[in-house]
């Protein structure tokens, strides 16, 4: 295994997983209370957690992330949610994470991310990723389950974009939707199996939700698409919208990304 990858992908699993443990610490109690907008004491702690702890690497790094934006201007960028499913955080519920992914100097591109983490908050084992080198689930290198999930999580905001996930039943007519309220997680779960697709047709999804997660999928062997057909990617010198996205298994994208293209 590569060094460096090996090093990358196991500093940001114990990130990740100090941040989680503090959160999973201060579960339901006065940090889910908002301190401006949509964010939560809960994000700001999370965040300032991660940042400290990555100073204290020694590393020359910038952390773009979802409530400060870019924070320090070194070499390596590490893209950062301090606590994706805030909403499911603030009414206790137990589906929530801390994503982080790290991406090596002169690279421009999300794309171009060579480990990520992805730390469940209330229950289950971090889910991780070092490129070239497969998917974790804890300490543990895993694949993909071989059998094929029914399930697809799915994102709608407006009755047309829930007409086209509705078309998905001619294609796959025993199909279980569920929305659980955590797209690092769900897009993860993917990635491992557990899910035959992930389908956010909102356009709203940022480089900061997905970085990590987008990470794992693609080395676990799943596509990661527009609703286009086109390869995600994404900007990480600024919190910015990736737009749609589409995380499939392979075998199965060209049915999702038809269902959710044709016209009317």
């Amino acid at each position: 295994m590569s060094k460096e990858v090996e090093d990358l992908r196991s500093l940001v699993v114990k990130i990740a997983e100090g941040a989680a443990r503090m959160l999973r610490e201060e579960w339901c109690t006065e940090s889910t209370k908002k301190v401006k907008g949509e964010t939560i004491r809960a994000d700001l702690e999370s965040e300032r957690a991660i940042f400290e702890d990555l100073k204290a690497q020694g590393l020359s790094f910038r952390m773009v992330s979802e409530e400060s934006g870019v924070m320090g201007s070194g070499d390596y960028t590490f893209i950062v949610d301090p606590l994706d499913g805030s909403l499911n955080y603030e009414n206790c519920i137990p589906w929530c994470s801390v994503s982080i992914a790290v991406i090596p100097p002169g690279s421009r591109s999300l794309s171009d991310a060579v480990a990520g983490a992805v730390a469940p908050i209330g229950f289950g084992k971090t889910i991780s990723f070092g490129r070239g080198e497969g998917c974790f689930e804890g300490s543990e290198r895993v694949s993909p389950a071989t059998s094929e999930s029914e399930i697809v999580f799915v994102y709608v905001e407006r009755p047309e974009e829930a007409y086209r996930i509705s078309r998905l039943f001619n294609y796959m007519p025993k199909l279980k939707v569920r929305s659980l309220g955590s797209s690092a997680l769900e897009i993860a779960m993917v990635g491992l199996g557990r899910g035959l697709a992930f389908i956010d047709l909102r356009d709203k999804l940022r480089n900061v939700d997905v970085a990590a997660a987008l990470g794992i999928a693609r080395e676990c062997g799943a596509a990661t698409l527009n609703s286009r057909g086109d390869e995600l990617s994404g900007d990480i010198d600024k919190v910015s919208v990736v737009g749609d996205v589409i995380v499939v298994r392979k075998e199965r994208a060209g049915d999702i990304i038809r269902a959710v293209s044709e016209p009317p």
